[in-house]
This record gives C-alpha cells, structure tokens and sequence, in this order.
C-alpha cells in the first residue's frame, strides 16, 4: 500500500524546504494537508511529486513547489480573509485554512462542486467555494486582504483589483510567450505596484488570456 504520510514528508524535505519554503505555520500546513485528498482518484500516487497534474481538460493543479512558494510571499496572517482563484479540487484553500482567518474561492461549476465537497469532508470549515467566472472574483464576500491565482495569467482585469483592499496583496505567475514571472502586487492609492519575485512556469488559465484582435 502506498505510505501517502511519508511521501507527504518527503516533499516537504525533498522538495519544499529546498525551495527557501521557510514559514513553520506554512511548512506545517504542507505536513499535515492531504493532497491526496484533493486530486482525482487516479493522480493520488503522484500527490507529493513536483508535477503540475491535469485534473481536468486543460486545468491543473499547481506544482507544490510553487504554491507553497506563492503563499510563502503572500504572507498569510490569521485575521486575513483571502479570495483563491482557480483553487481546483481546493488544496491550495485547504493549505489557507490554518494561515487565514476566511477563504472565498472561485471556480467553474464542477470543480467548484467538487471543492467544496471534499473541503467539507476534510473537515475544513473556514471556507467558501463559490460557482462562477474565476476572472469576475466574488466581490460580495470581499474585499479581500490577499489574491491568490493558482495559475498563470496574461493580464488581471481591474474587476478583481477592486476587490483587495488599500495595501492587500496579489500574486500571480505572469507569462509571456513561454516565459513566465512570478510577481507579488500591492495595492496603493494609484494602482497596484508589482515586484518581480521569481522566474516560474504553469499553465495558463483561459480566463485570464489576452483576446487577440481578429485581422484579415
């Protein structure tokens, strides 16, 4: 029988830390939540691997690595309320349940059915998953102290910037081409002020593509 526990444990020695993943309430949370928990029955030997998994048509669920580097610059504290986009089968909401205060999450109609089911059966109760367009947020239970995207975006429109409050945070894996650039926001009176964390790459999420111009 597969030792899920141990294979927990390992990534976050043999892949976690390694990442200058430092935070003991964010390395703790990576020990104690089951990813298995949250990905389709057939992926759950590959759970505490370094892949990008496709759980379903062109959506994933984000390399650990990565997120728990994401969630590390977000700087997670008790009395945040966070707004997840994109979460999946909701482990990254799961991983935001003992850093946060609340966590409003968005998803397309199946997986955000999905999500909420396994969170609940989990026993994680700080969290509402909500149906709808990823890229429209959810601005009734907002404003929010912190934005996570789990997963790569061309641009972020100013709908979900309206919902983080006056110096929130948003980070999110910016990709050109095939580059990609990790970058932490901040939202000020004038905008939002970006900082360039680390190189990164993942897929791009549809919602937040660029609609190229018809040309004859």
């Amino acid at each position: 029988m597969f030792d899920y526990k141990k294979a927990r444990k390992n990534m976050v020695d043999n892949l976690i830390r390694p990442a200058n993943v430092t935070d003991p309430k964010l390395l703790s949370a990576l020990g104690d939540v089951q990813r298995d928990k949250f990905l389709p029955s057939n992926l759950a030997s590959l759970s505490y691997s370094e892949a990008e998994l496709l759980i379903q048509n062109d959506r994933t669920s984000m390399s650990p690595w990565l997120l728990a580097k994401m969630l590390q610059f977000l700087d997670l504290n008790s009395s945040d309320n966070v707004l997840s986009l994109a979460t999946g089968y909701g482990y990254s909401c799961a991983l935001m349940s003992s850093l946060a205060n609340f966590v409003v999450a968005v998803e397309t109609q199946d997986l955000a059915k999905e999500a909420q089911a396994r969170l609940i059966e989990n026993g994680y109760d700080n969290i509402l998953v909500r149906e709808g367009n990823i890229n429209e947020g959810a601005e009734e239970e907002g404003p929010y102290d912190a934005i996570l995207i789990e997963g790569a975006v061309e641009y972020i429109n100013e709908e979900i910037i309206n919902q983080l409050i006056l110096e929130g945070r948003i980070i999110a894996v910016f990709k050109e081409k095939n580059l990609g650039q990790c970058r932490l926001g901040i939202k000020t009176k004038s905008g939002v002020q970006w900082s360039n964390l680390f190189e990164a790459n993942c897929v791009l999420l549809n919602d937040f593509k660029i609609k190229k111009g018809f040309t004859l």
